[in-house]
């Protein structure tokens, strides 16, 4: 059948008796292709398997076979390698947006790699040149246009070594149609590479005074008076303004691919984003913002179950521990929101899992009950919790743990001491390891189906509070610090502990914030 574009695998064997056994006489499949392929491909039906020949006397095998490539999804497809060009005034987000999309890509699994023509200039011993370098003198321009074509160069060799789906970010300006046009040219002359144009416009008078201060703190201006810095990057700003000519659709015979974003992210427009990478890169671009935010992830409140260290356990029977840290992280979200301005993520979201532990967590987080823990300062723990109820909920299975399969149920002791073979091949690569039986997943199984979750944590302007286990906790954290996948799996985050995120121009920071002991508590409700 056919599913979101996809033909799914199948496979028939025809059988043949023989005296002593039966044997197969040809492994059919229709290969998993992208919907792109389709029209040129059809349904036609390759050999992929093994081949036997019997004769009279005896029926002998060919194990010389050609196994099948098998391709990552979205792999296997005419335009699968993409250079992504951007596109814009100097101090328009370019660079921004390009950090966030390569977070994106190499959270998804994409191999992405950035070419930055400014630092290329700089490697060529051209930091801090001034304005005057980016106007119309004939051996100026000529340099420029040098050191771009050898930044496309170097991110179009890349590309062409490259043999599944990948991405390639060119950062430069390219505001003429002349630059583009040659982009496009380039491509043409290697098989399977796709130039997109990424158009960042920006006309919003607060983000571009954003933007021209963060952009005097690179090395352009290090060491510089701020005063003739600013001056001298609006006159360089200037003389590309002059040039600049924004993307149309007749460009390159009416087949040029975009996306322009205004004020990154106010209004967004496509053009011919079709295919696996693009359609994902469009879908992406088209939920950042950069509004500021605050995003808390937190584990579930201990279970006794946890106390025995259960795989899998779904028990929503709280430790009074655990009830302690949920009064802790109610009463620190709500004073922390006091220090938040309007615009600033004031509003807050919680996001959480649909297993039992994540509802009893929330429960405790917005009830005023007592639960025998003995005197508080009940008029602040009444007013957390009473913001907290207040807050909107938002659950979904996708932020349920990773699950154990056939393992669940168990501790890890019993898995290492009952099956050693799955230990092994878990502590061997732990980032791919899936575990065994209906439903069992990896990490890798779980970073597909967040992908839904960090486009909504991106879309959404509000603060978030996400509750979830810990695998799911790492794939998030991962995503927003740029962690590489190979160390997600080990990823140390603590129980009853709220990792604070700050999402930003240049990457997220992070502050961590342990609520797990009574002295985290009291000192929270002022009391002893």
């Amino acid at each position: 059948g056919i599913a979101a574009g996809y033909a799914l695998r199948w496979q028939r064997e025809r059988w043949e008796s023989t005296d002593s056994h039966q044997i197969p006489l040809k492994e059919w499949s229709l290969e998993c292709i992208a919907g792109d392929d389709l029209d040129a491909r059809g349904s036609k039906l390759s050999v992929i398997g093994r081949q036997r020949s019997c004769s009279d006397s005896e029926c002998t095998v060919d194990h010389a076979s050609v196994p099948a490539k098998i391709y990552g999804l979205g792999g296997f497809c005419k335009y699968n390698r993409v250079l992504l060009c951007m596109v814009g005034l100097p101090a328009r987000g370019k660079s921004y947006i390009v950090n966030m999309l390569t977070r994106y890509l190499q959270w998804t699994g994409f191999p992405v790699k950035t070419f930055n023509a400014g630092n290329l200039r700089r490697q060529e011993g051209l930091a801090g040149i001034d304005a005057n370098f980016f106007g119309e003198d004939k051996s100026a321009a000529a340099k420029r246009e040098h050191l771009a074509s050898q930044c496309m160069n170097e991110a179009l060799s890349w590309l062409a070594a490259q043999d599944n789906v990948s991405v390639a970010i060119f950062d430069a300006t390219n505001t003429t149609r002349k630059r583009r046009s040659v982009i496009a040219e380039c491509c043409k002359q290697i098989s399977g590479v796709t130039p997109i144009f990424v158009e960042s416009i920006c006309d919003d008078p607060a983000v571009l005074e954003e933007n021209y201060r963060l952009k005097l703190g690179n090395d352009d201006y290090k060491n510089m008076d701020p005063v003739e810095a600013r001056a001298d990057f609006l006159r360089r700003v200037e003389m590309y303004g002059q040039r600049y000519e924004t993307i149309e659709d007749e460009e390159d015979e009416g087949t040029i691919r975009y996306i322009k974003l205004f004020n990154v992210g106010q209004k967004v427009i496509l053009r011919h984003c079709d295919g696996y990478a693009p359609s994902h890169i469009g879908f992406y671009l088209s939920n950042i913002h950069i509004t500021p935010r605050r995003i808390w992830l937190v584990r579930h409140a201990e279970t006794r179950d946890q106390q025995k260290g259960i795989l899998g356990s779904v028990s929503g029977k709280l430790t009074k521990q655990g009830v302690r840290y949920c009064r802790s992280l109610a009463t620190y979200i709500h004073e922390i929101r006091h220090e938040m301005q309007d615009g600033q993520g004031r509003q807050v979201l919680v996001l959480m899992g649909t297993a039992p532990v994540h509802q009893a967590t929330y429960d405790a987080i917005s009830s005023t009950g007592n639960y025998g823990l003995g005197p508080s300062n009940e008029e602040l723990q009444g007013a957390a919790c009473q913001f907290a109820k207040g807050c909107p909920v938002m659950s979904t299975s996708l932020l349920n743990e990773l699950d154990g399969g056939d393992c669940n149920g168990m501790s890890h002791d019993k898995i290492r001491e009952k099956y050693p073979e799955v230990w092994a091949a878990r502590y061997a690569d732990k980032l791919n390891f899936r575990y065994p039986g209906a439903g069992g997943e990896s990490y890798v199984d779980v970073i597909n189906r967040l992908r839904p979750v960090i486009i909504e944590l991106e879309r959404h302007h509000s603060s978030v509070l996400v509750i979830s286990h810990l695998a799911v906790q790492r794939c998030i954290y991962a995503y927003f610090t740029g962690c590489s996948m190979e160390k997600l799996p080990y990823i140390e985050m603590d129980m009853h502990t709220v990792y604070e995120l700050h999402p930003g121009p240049f990457g997220t920071s992070v502050k961590q914030v342990p609520l797990g002991g009574e002295s985290d508590l009291w000192g929270l409700w002022g009391t002893h």
